[in-house]
């Protein structure tokens, strides 16, 4: 193959383009790794405690492990887990998380989220960072302790 600084050979084209895909796998893991790392606010398995763990927190776990809300298509809810997930939606886009008891106080991380247009969907939980149970209502709170809204413990 000619071209204007001279000719190239075919095995000359192949080792760089497999240098070339080599390297595009490389930043491909690497925007896996970074991703992977900024998705999560707290490492995965039992919810982490503030202080050593107690029975206190572990009431609170079992009290709010479940769905939260309605599951239907466009309802918001929210399905924790007993080994510190969080999973569900705020009507339209899916969002998970990680949690941690503090007290009667439950945060959660940061959560990843789907980002689907969605027309006329109040995104009331894209603020979430707090909840706390109050019989079978869920406190959603923001990062200041302000309410954002509620969601019913589903049946």
């Amino acid at each position: 193959m000619a071209f204007a600084g001279g000719t190239v050979s075919m095995a000359s084209m192949s080792t760089h383009r497999r240098a070339r895909n080599l390297v595009g796998l490389a930043i491909l893991g690497a925007f896996a790794l970074m991703g992977a790392a900024c998705a999560t606010g707290a490492p995965s398995g039992a919810p982490t405690s503030s202080s050593d763990p107690s029975s206190e927190d572990a009431a609170v776990v079992e009290k709010l492990v479940g769905l939260w809300g309605d599951d239907a298509s466009g309802q918001p809810h929210l399905e924790f887990t007993a080994n510190g997930e969080v999973h569900g939606s705020d009507g339209c886009n899916g969002i998970t998380t990680t949690y941690s008891v503090n007290g009667d106080r439950v945060d959660l991380a940061r959560f990843a989220s789907t980002l689907k247009a969605c027309p006329g969907v109040d995104d009331w939980m894209r603020g979430i960072r707090a909840v706390e149970i109050d019989g079978d209502v869920l406190v959603i709170k923001d990062a200041s302790g302000a309410e954002l809204g509620n969601l019913s413990r589903a049946s």
